[in-house]
C-alpha cells in the first residue's frame, strides 16, 4: 500500500486538500535460486541462496545432473541452504566435469508461487585416478626359470602383463610400457632377449576413459651372464 496526498490553491474556494490510500495488486515472484561458487569438486558444499520476495515464502530444492531425474536436496528452505554436491562421477566416466541444474519450486504455504533453476558444474576431483594393480613378469624362455630362479642377460624373454583399473566409473583404454628403450602399447606383451644387467627399470603407464593417467615403475632383476668364448 501506499498514501497519495494532493493540495489545491485558488481564488474562490480557498485550498482544497484530499488523500487516498491505494492497495497494489499482489505479484507473486518466484524466487531465483543462486549458488556460492558456479564450479566445485564433487564432495564440496555450496550455498545455494534463495533471497525470496516475502518472508511468507518457503521453497523446495532438487538437483538434477547430466539430463538425469530430479533428486531432492531439502524442502521448506528460508533465505539459504548449504548443500553438499554429492559424489557423481560414475554417472560421468567419460568426462571430468558435469552440470548440476538445481530447481527452486516457491511455495506460499501450499501454493506454487512458480519456479526457477540455477546451474553449477561438478568436478571430478583431481584424485580420481585409475589405478595399476600389478605388472606380472614372467620368464619365457623355456628351461630358464627352473635352473636359475632369475632372468638371465641375453637369453631371458619376458613375458608382461599390466593389471589396471578404472576409477568411479572410467574405463582403461590405453597402455603404455618402456623397457630397454622399447615402448610397447598392448595390456600383454613378450619382450625380445633382455640386454642389461642388475637392476633394470620398467615404466608402466595407463590412461583411462577420462584420459587421466596413472604410473608405476617396476624393477627388474636380470643377472649378468656372457657367452663362453675359446681363448686358444
Amino acid at each position: 500500500t501506499f498514501n497519495i496526498r494532493a493540495t489545491i490553491s485558488g481564488t474562490y474556494y480557498g485550498t482544497i486538500t484530499a488523500s487516498q490510500t491505494v492497495t497494489l495488486d499482489t505479484i507473486p515472484r518466484a524466487t531465483q535460486p543462486t549458488v556460492s561458487a558456479s564450479s566445485v569438486d564433487m564432495g564440496t558444499a555450496v550455498t545455494i541462496g534463495t533471497p525470496r520476495a516475502s518472508s511468507s515464502y518457503t521453497h523446495d530444492l532438487a538437483y538434477a545432473f547430466a539430463g538425469g531425474s530430479y533428486v531432492s536436496i531439502a524442502t521448506g528452505v528460508g533465505t539459504s541452504y548449504s548443500w553438499t554436491v554429492p559424489d557423481l562421477a560414475s554417472q560421468i566416466p567419460s568426462a571430468t566435469n558435469g552440470t548440476v541444474t538445481i530447481r527452486c519450486i516457491t511455495k506460499n504455504g501450499s501454493t506454487t508461487v512458480g519456479t526457477k533453476y540455477v546451474l553449477l558444474t561438478a568436478k571430478v576431483p583431481a584424485s580420481v585416478v585409475p589405478t595399476i594393480s600389478a605388472v606380472t613378469l614372467t620368464e619365457q624362455t623355456t628351461g630358464l626359470a627352473a635352473q636359475f630362479g632369475a632372468f638371465v642377460q641375453g637369453k631371458s624373454t619376458i613375458k608382461v602383463a599390466v593389471s589396471a583399473s578404472g576409477a568411479k566409473g572410467s574405463t582403461i583404454k590405453g597402455y603404455s610400457t618402456t623397457f630397454e628403450g622399447s615402448t610397447y602399447t598392448a595390456q600383454t606383451f613378450t619382450t625380445p632377449a633382455v640386454q642389461g644387467s642388475g637392476s633394470l627399470t620398467m615404466t608402466t603407464s595407463v590412461v583411462d576413459s577420462r584420459n587421466r593417467i596413472a604410473a608405476k615403475k617396476t624393477t627388474v632383476t636380470v643377472l649378468p651372464y656372457t657367452l663362453p668364448t675359446i681363448s686358444s
